[in-house]
């Protein structure tokens, strides 16, 4: 005759699946994240590898390109707050279509989807009657700055590195010149140290740890006081890919390594 399994039994196994899920859980997700960074460093790669194709065919400069979408009207594809030129500006990056990675790389890559981090995600690509998009839609920042020493009309972080950080963290990060830290518009010769010079990163500070970006920025900048250690991807000039982890500072100097060393 067959025992049938007592209370107690049945708690006891119940208890030990709990158990199990606990310890597994966590190594699932830690498992699928891992897979994401992979995806992602993959992306930036192939990133890196269209913007010096694009160098190569344009004189071997990097194109003037907007750090991300905040400065792109997405119903026309055309950057707005920009600045305007002469004579606030030495080059006049205003109501121009697809000043973005996006559209300015797509022809060397060909895939919408290595634009899109696993871990950020993406926007919908909304395309124009060109075929090419219309709105930066990607997961990934261009290392661009500004123009020279008059603050844009409206800055993205990077600029805000130059102009708030830079002060802050003293020589060499504080000539207040974007031109002397990122690769927008700028000769590949001038590049002194390519293997650290960053083309491309992924937008956040600590999504790939489990943050938000609120957690990795100081409070003083507006973060909710947590100052937890971040990490970002990035590209640099040489084509390799790397993971810099560090407190939100120690980001900032990965990103503003200067460039004529």
């Amino acid at each position: 005759m067959k025992r049938a399994f007592t209370l107690i039994e049945l708690l006891v196994v119940i208890a030990i699946i709990a158990i199990l899920a606990a310890i597994l859980f966590p190594v699932f997700a830690r498992a699928r994240e891992q897979a994401r960074k992979t995806t992602c460093l993959s992306n930036l790669k192939q990133i890196g590898m269209a913007a010096l194709m694009y160098v190569q065919d344009y004189d071997e400069t990097f194109p003037w390109l907007m750090q991300d979408g905040r400065n792109n009207d997405n119903n026309t594809g055309y950057s707005r707050r920009m600045p305007s030129g002469p004579p606030r500006w030495s080059v006049d990056l205003d109501n121009k279509r697809g000043l973005f990675m996006e559209y300015a790389f797509y022809p060397y890559i060909k895939n919408h989807g290595l634009f899109s981090c696993p871990t950020l995600g993406s926007d919908p690509v909304r395309l124009g009657s060109d075929g090419l998009p219309l709105n930066q839609f990607g997961s990934y920042g261009y290392a661009y700055g500004g123009v020279g020493l008059v603050p844009s009309p409206r800055m993205t972080p990077l600029e805000l590195f130059v102009r708030v950080g830079g002060p802050i963290l003293g020589p060499p990060y504080n000539t207040g010149n974007p031109q002397d830290y990122y690769i927008a518009g700028q000769p590949l010769s001038v590049v002194g140290s390519p293997s650290k010079s960053v083309i491309a990163f992924c937008n956040s500070y600590g999504s790939h740890e489990g943050y938000t970006d609120a957690d990795i920025v100081p409070a003083v900048f507006g973060g909710n006081g947590k100052e937890a250690v971040g990490a970002t991807y990035a590209v640099m000039v040489d084509g390799h890919a790397t993971y810099r982890k560090g407190r939100f500072l120690d980001l900032v100097r990965f990103v503003m390594e200067p460039l004529r060393q």
